[in-house]
């Protein structure tokens, strides 16, 4: 089976990657987004913040620093 081809979306709120308020790594759009796990991509420091808590309860943190699961421009 294939997988699916990740969504541009936040994994806590739902914000479309494509929203102004969608945080820019170093406030530049083609830089690609702040903030990242590795199950996808998070809105701002908020969502980030809410989303380690999660995973931190239900122990499924990874400690490792991963590389960003978004294609951004060289």
């Amino acid at each position: 089976m294939l997988a699916r081809t990740p969504k541009a979306v936040c994994l806590e709120c739902g914000l479309p990657g494509t929203s102004p308020a969608f945080t820019a790594h170093a406030g530049i759009r083609e830089h690609g987004p702040a903030y990242w796990s590795d199950r996808g991509i998070l809105c701002s420091v908020g969502c980030a913040s809410e989303h380690f808590r999660k995973r931190k309860a239900d122990r499924s943190y990874i400690a490792i620093p991963l590389d960003c699961p978004v294609e951004v421009e060289a």
